[in-house]
């Protein structure tokens, strides 16, 4: 009894409440009586909640409302003067729940976090060619809201956008290291590219995307800082995100070709992807870990799109401007070079003026299709510009071209651009290089926009704000490249590098020599001397940074269409008349980056007919079943089938086949008629049918003399253009 009596009287009533609960209060919730501290609950609202799975968290004590709650409370109260910080932990079943008013210090009942759920409408997946699984997606929109995710077993997340204002960026923090070298822990980015955006992935290309974005603007941001901050550090436009998305495709289309996925058309942020091993993200798989320099301006990729064969690419972004370096080499020596640049609006101007010339691509595309064989000219004159004028060919002559295609039954699927090559901020003009994906009799085909002109396809603003078909203004149009060139003439096969310097220009007839209406004489001037040797007659030629005379081809050549030149006829200037310039291959890197600026008639060089070369590769080509040179084995007027090969060290733009007949014009010279194929080219072709007239300008097709002069009488060739300009030819003669 004593023992009992002294336990009480040292506690006390007080001493022993506070086993209980506070002292001189009650026992949960809030009050103040005697002085003592008070603990109190926290709690709130739900909206939109249909589903179960949702899981709050509160450090460590969570809730799990059910399906249809409209409240919340926290089990377990909590002390007065604790901070508190309300998260989803767990999302509903399809939906995505966030919480306003979420954080604080308590001082009584809490009972205003507010929970808003939604159903999801956004969803993508997370990979880096292997499912990036269990780890935090955090999406964030343009003012700076976020929300929060994780990723499934696959990659893939879901969340709702309610409330929230694209564009939007996301991230994934990865919860394991990747197969393919990245570590856990490593952070990737994307960004939505779609003006109403319902799929974003993220992957290390969409990385690359929009660091590179960031990296290239006047003052080069952090993708980090962006990403915390996206209100002070506002997002690319949807036309920003596919220009660079279409220098990343660039990059990567051998790996994709090599996986049997087509890059036409494909969207690597917001199209269908799934981390399955194939497809695209096999494709994934070859790429070797993106590495980035201390500024993280300059992004290093290594890849194998074939076996043997290793591309090494590197992209540095400066402000304004995107350069791209990309050497792909095979066991055998094969190489493949390129250097190529991207324009990056860095300025209001120059992101409207994008925006401008995509709203009139857009139209051109709907007009065509929705006009189809029915579009005439005067559909499409409301495009061009009154003054329109490039390489010769005016803005009537421009509208035919259009209006030939949609009589084709051509269907447009797209029209974009790939690269701001220039912009002129006081004249209003830009020049853009982009590409059409159409369809035609089921085959789907890429063509070029504005493709090997330093300038690009240039459009200007209207007065009434509207950005038009404008030209390069000039009565000429010029090309510089490097061709690996296959060569099956009468008696010989040969194989060599040949530089196409050349100068085209309208004809008024097919007299010899060519009667142009603006072109006399031409002249080119390398940046840096050019050697090589001519394989007409095998002596050494030196283009000299002084000036070359340009020679004038004695062949005018007719379009089977009537063409895009004024009377469809042109007339042709080359470095050699009939013959070919043939480059050392030890010389081609040096030649890679040359800009070679031309003149007219004794002129000045004319600043928009200069062009850069920009690539060069090593690999061949060859016609697969053609076997005989003689013109009898032919049966001109009669459809044939012709077959070639393709390369794997660098990913294809466009396959071009023409087929050209030759006959005596009577004063010296000769006239071409051009066949047209049966069957149009998409870029993994390797055949076509076509028939070879027995007529051209009303003359039999019949054997030309055996002179340095004189053209073969049936010539065919097939021509595969890179995506960064590298170009194989395959050519066959008959006589």
């Amino acid at each position: 009894m004593a023992r009992a009596k002294f336990g009480l009287g040292m506690l006390g009533t007080c001493g022993l409440a506070l086993l209980l609960a506070a002292c001189g209060g009650a026992g949960s919730g809030s009050g103040s009586g005697g002085g003592g501290s008070s603990s109190d609950t926290i709690g709130g609202t739900i909206s939109g909640l249909t589903a179960s799975g949702l899981t709050l968290a509160d450090g460590s004590q969570t809730v799990s409302p059910s399906a249809n709650a409209t409240s919340f409370t926290f089990p377990t109260a909590v002390a007065s003067g604790t901070s508190y910080s309300v998260t989803v932990s767990a999302q509903p079943s399809g939906e995505t729940c966030s919480v306003a008013n979420g954080s604080g210090t308590i001082s009584a009942n809490v009972t205003n976090v507010q929970l808003a759920c939604a159903a999801n409408n956004l969803s993508g997946t997370a990979a880096t060619g292997s499912p990036i699984a269990g780890a935090t997606v955090t999406l964030v929109d343009s003012t700076g809201k976020q929300v929060t995710v994780q990723t499934a077993a696959n990659g893939q997340y879901s969340l709702s956008t309610s409330g929230l204002t694209p564009p939007f960026l996301v991230k994934v923090v990865t919860a394991s290291a990747s197969p393919n070298g990245y570590g856990s822990g490593t952070t990737f980015y994307g960004v939505s590219d779609q003006a109403s955006p319902n799929v974003i992935n993220i992957t290390p290309l969409t990385d690359l995307i929009i660091r590179n974005w960031y990296a290239a603007q006047s003052t080069p941001v952090g993708i980090a800082t962006a990403f915390s901050n996206p209100a002070a550090n506002p997002l690319p436009s949807v036309a920003e995100v596919q220009l660079i998305q279409a220098v990343v495709l660039d990059i990567v289309q051998p790996l994709l070709q090599a996986q049997g996925v087509s890059p036409v058309g494909l969207d690597l942020v917001s199209g269908t992807f799934a981390a399955d091993g194939k497809g695209i993200d096999a494709a994934l798989d070859q790429i070797k870990p993106i590495t980035y320099n201390t500024a993280g301006t300059t992004a290093t990729l290594t890849l194998s799109p074939a076996t043997n064969v290793t591309q090494a690419t590197t992209v540095t972004a400066t402000a304004g401007a995107t350069q791209v370096v990309t050497t792909t080499s095979d066991a055998s020596g094969t190489v493949s070079s390129s250097d190529t640049s991207t324009v990056v609006p860095t300025t209001p101007g120059e992101a409207a003026a994008l925006t401008g010339v995509e709203t009139t691509l857009n139209s051109l595309a709907a007009l065509i299709n929705s006009k189809g064989t029915a579009l005439q000219a005067s559909d499409v004159a409301p495009l061009i510009d009154t003054s329109f004028l490039n390489g010769g060919a005016t803005g009537t002559q421009q509208a035919k071209q259009i209006v030939n295609l949609a009589a084709s039954g051509m269907t447009v699927n797209a029209l974009t651009v790939t690269r701001i090559a220039s912009y002129d901020a006081t004249n209003n003009l830009i020049g853009v290089v982009g590409s059409v994906e159409s369809t035609v009799n089921g085959v789907t085909v890429m063509s070029p926009i504005g493709l090997g002109a330093n300038v690009g396809m240039i459009f200007k603003q209207e007065s009434n704000g509207s950005w038009l078909l404008y030209g390069d203004q000039q009565e000429a149009k010029t090309q510089a490249y490097i061709v690996s060139q296959t060569q099956n003439d009468i008696s010989s096969t040969s194989a060599f590098n040949e530089l196409i310097l050349q100068l085209q220009a309208p004809a008024a007839s097919t007299a010899t020599p060519c009667a142009s209406s603006y072109v006399s004489s031409a002249t080119v001037f390398p940046a840096t001397a050019i050697s090589g040797t001519s394989t007409n007659g095998g002596g050494s030629v030196t283009i000299g940074t002084g000036g070359y005379s340009l020679q004038e081809d004695p062949t005018v050549y007719q379009n089977s269409s009537g063409g895009s030149q004024a009377g469809g006829y042109t007339c042709e200037f080359d470095v050699i008349a009939q013959g070919l310039l043939d480059l050392p291959a030890s010389g081609l890197p040096g030649v890679v980056g040359d800009t070679v600026g031309f003149s007219l008639n004794g002129g000045s060089q004319v600043p928009v007919l200069a062009r850069t070369i920009g690539a060069y590769t090593t690999e061949t080509i060859d016609f697969s079943n053609l076997s005989s040179h003689a013109l009898s084995s032919l049966q001109l007027g009669q459809p044939m089938t012709v077959s070639w090969t393709l390369p794997v060290t660098f990913a294809l733009y466009r396959i071009q086949f023409d087929a050209e007949v030759y006959v005596a014009n009577g004063s010296g010279g000769y006239v071409s008629c051009n066949a047209t194929p049966a069957t149009f080219l998409g870029t993994t072709s390797t055949s076509l049918t076509l028939t070879l007239p027995a007529t051209c300008n009303g003359v039999p097709v019949t054997s030309t003399p055996n002179t340095g002069s004189a053209p073969r009488a049936v010539q065919l060739s097939v021509q595969v253009t890179g995506t960064d300009g590298e170009v194989a030819s395959a050519w066959w003669a008959y006589n």
